[in-house]
C-alpha cells in the first residue's frame, strides 16, 4: 500500500469525523473528533536490543462516543512508526542496528473521565484501555541480521494497550500510552530463518486536540 494512498484515506476519514462533529449538536454533543500526533518509543523483544531507543512519528483522527458522563468508547486511526534501535558504544565504530516499521492502526479504546471542571464543562482526567488492529505496510532493516525475517514479518498485529490522558481544557489533552502485541511479529519455526521469535510492543507521547 503506498503512503500517498494511506495519506488520501486518512484526509477522507477526517472529512467524515468532522461532518460527524459539526453535525452532533443536534444531537446533544453525543459524538465528538478530533486530531492527535504524538511520538513512538519502540523496542522488540527478540532483537538483542532492551530498551525503547526507536523514536518514531505517530499521527492520525478520532471519534468518540460518549456513553454517559463519565465514559465513551474512542476509536482510532494512526499513522503509527515502530521497530527497534540498538544504542549507539562511545569509543566504538560498531553500527547502530536498526529496524523501521511502518504502520496503519485502528485502536479502540474505553474511556472512563474523573476530576470533573464545572468552568469549562470537562473532566481533566482520562483513564484509558483497550484494543488495537495495526496494518504492516512497509519496513526497513539497517546493520541487522534480522533483515532476513523481512518476509516473514506478519502484516496484521494485535495489540492491547493502556494509558491516560490529562486535559489542560476541553479541547487540548496531553497523554502517555503502553501499546503491546497479543501476536508475535515473526515466529522462528523450522521453514523460516534461524532468527529469534519477535515481539513487538511501544510507548506513545503526544497531544490531542478536540474540536
Amino acid at each position: 500500500m503506498r503512503l500517498s494512498t494511506i495519506a488520501k484515506g486518512l484526509f477522507l476519514l477526517f472529512i467524515f469525523v468532522f461532518f460527524i462533529q459539526t453535525n452532533s449538536f443536534a444531537q446533544q454533543q453525543r459524538f465528538k473528533a478530533g486530531l492527535n500526533i504524538g511520538l513512538t518509543a519502540a523496542q522488540i523483544n527478540g532483537d538483542e536490543s532492551a530498551e525503547f531507543n526507536k523514536l518514531g512519528l505517530t499521527a492520525g483522527v478520532r471519534a468518540s462516543t460518549f456513553l454517559n458522563e463519565k465514559s465513551a468508547i474512542l476509536i482510532e486511526i494512526l499513522f503509527s512508526q515502530r521497530g527497534s534501535r540498538t544504542k549507539v558504544i562511545n569509543g566504538t565504530t560498531v553500527p547502530q542496528k536498526i529496524i523501521q516499521l511502518n504502520y496503519m492502526e485502528v485502536p479502540i479504546i474505553y474511556t472512563i473521565k474523573d476530576w470533573y471542571q464545572a468552568e469549562g464543562d470537562y473532566h481533566k482526567m482520562h483513564f484509558q484501555a483497550g484494543l488495537s488492529y495495526g496494518r504492516l505496510f512497509s519496513s526497513k532493516f539497517e546493520n541487522t541480521a534480522l533483515e532476513v525475517t523481512a518476509p516473514f514479518l506478519r502484516e496484521n498485529d494485535f495489540s492491547w494497550l493502556a494509558g491516560i490522558t490529562f486535559h489542560t481544557n476541553e479541547h487540548v489533552g496531553f497523554y502517555a500510552r503502553y501499546t503491546r502485541s497479543i501476536n508475535l511479529l515473526f515466529r522462528n519455526e523450522d521453514n523460516n530463518p534461524n532468527a529469534n521469535s519477535l515481539l513487538s510492543f511501544f510507548l506513545t507521547f503526544g497531544g490531542t486536540y478536540v474540536f
